[in-house]
């Protein structure tokens, strides 16, 4: 499994450089909440130090720091596959109202006592394509989720999103730019959709009734979400329901 991890994660992050040495990295020792999955794993806090994460963990951050600061004060907020919790924290820091869900009870059960200080956050354990939310949420943020599903589940998931948000209601999701399909990341099964480009998400986001408004690059050198980006190793799209 190490030497599987290690050449998918070389693809994903040095997919433009073949002749850099590649960089191990073990979910399960660095992230042990994760729980076999691809989540990353820091707790939000007053006392959070980004100094303390690594790469992984840092772009993962700089995400929900960027969502952050485009949605509005006291808005209802969902983190649609959140992990480990830290993005429904630091997003309550700003949200009236925030429900993270995940698929994995174990990680749901435990962040659920992590975060029982922060009132205005609810965490259930639910696969998301049995969303049952009509009109309610001013935001959707789902950071690293889409590639987790297959092509023709995502029509369905997308649809899913479309009705829980309310009438303009805007989605925020991330997804790895053309990650290559091979046979060890689909071995490693964390991703089922690959080659994800911009052209394939404006196809999604228009056949379910979406507004691509804004789309934002990043990469694992800088961290930073920038409109134009050489590097590019992650999209962030903006889409806003179109009601």
């Amino acid at each position: 499994m190490k030497t599987l991890l290690k050449k998918f994660l070389l693809k994903v992050i040095k997919r433009n450089k073949p002749k850099q040495e590649s960089i191990e990295y073990n979910f399960d020792k660095n992230n042990p909440l994760g729980d076999g999955g691809e989540r990353v794993d820091f707790k939000f806090d007053n006392n959070f130090d980004i100094s303390n994460l690594d790469m992984y963990q840092i772009n993962h951050y700089k995400r929900y720091e960027f969502a952050f600061e485009q949605i509005e004060k006291e808005s209802i907020c969902g983190d649609f596959a959140c992990g480990t919790g830290y993005g429904s924290a630091i997003l309550s820091k700003k949200a009236k109202e925030v429900i993270g869900i995940d698929l994995n009870k174990k990680v749901i059960d435990e962040i659920s006592i992590r975060y029982n200080s922060l009132e205005n956050i609810t965490f259930r354990n639910l696969n998301l394509l049995q969303l049952d939310y009509k009109n309610y949420f001013d935001n959707i943020i789902s950071f690293e989720t889409i590639e987790h599903f297959k092509e023709e589940d995502i029509y369905t998931l997308l649809k899913l999103y479309f009705e829980a948000l309310k009438p303009n209601g805007y989605l925020y999701f991330s997804v790895p730019y053309m990650q290559e399909e091979s046979e060890n990341a689909k071995k490693l099964g964390f991703h089922l959709t690959f080659e994800i480009s911009d052209d394939k998400i404006s196809k999604w986001l228009t056949e379910t009734g979406f507004i691509l408004e804004k789309k934002y690059y990043q990469n694992y050198k800088t961290h930073t979400i920038l409109e134009t980006l050489e590097d590019k190793e992650f999209i962030i799209c903006i889409a806003r329901k179109n009601v």
